[in-house]
């Protein structure tokens, strides 16, 4: 049985949504709109739909699968005690208790053309005071200089015409 409702997760501002097998978290604010989660599971993710989460359109391995894909960490999963799921296949970069902490990793920094900088590997960030903004395995930073979120991408490089 699918609770398909958007809910405030308690950890900041995630949207929350649960099956017996699995728990989604979406993180807003953390979106670049990479769209991978649409692209790669369009049953479950759809931005034209409300709520934009059908949790009952794939399998929870299915969905972990793709949300472990997410290039921002704005998805992410755990399994509620009553998961059927074997916990060995949901141990990837979008469980939530997972953190930056394998530091055998080491950190990439990717820029994609004309859009944003994707970091992978364990990273902590820091504002100008020493503050930490996020410990991930993963975040997409904003190179545009246009983001509503800085310094996260918020996908706003979509919108700057090629000449600016």
């Amino acid at each position: 049985m699918s609770d398909n409702k958007e809910k405030k997760h308690q950890n900041g501002n995630a949207r929350e949504y649960k099956t017996e097998d699995l728990i989604v978290y979406w993180y807003p604010s953390m979106c670049s709109h990479a769209a991978k989660c649409i692209t790669l599971l369009p049953e479950v993710f759809d931005m034209q739909k409300r709520p934009w989460v059908n949790m009952n359109g794939a399998s929870a391995i299915e969905i972990i699968r793709t949300i472990d894909k997410c290039p921002s960490g704005a998805l992410r999963y755990s399994l509620p005690e009553t998961s059927k799921v074997d916990p060995d296949l949901a141990n990837g970069p979008g469980n939530i208790k997972n953190k930056a902490t394998d530091l055998s990793t080491p950190v990439t920094i990717r820029a994609v053309k004309d859009g944003p900088l994707l970091v992978k590997g364990p990273v902590t960030l820091l504002d100008v005071d020493g503050a930490v903004l996020r410990e991930a395995n993963s975040m997409v930073l904003c190179r545009c200089g246009k983001s509503k979120n800085p310094p996260f991408c918020d996908g706003e490089h979509r919108f700057i015409k090629k000449d600016e």
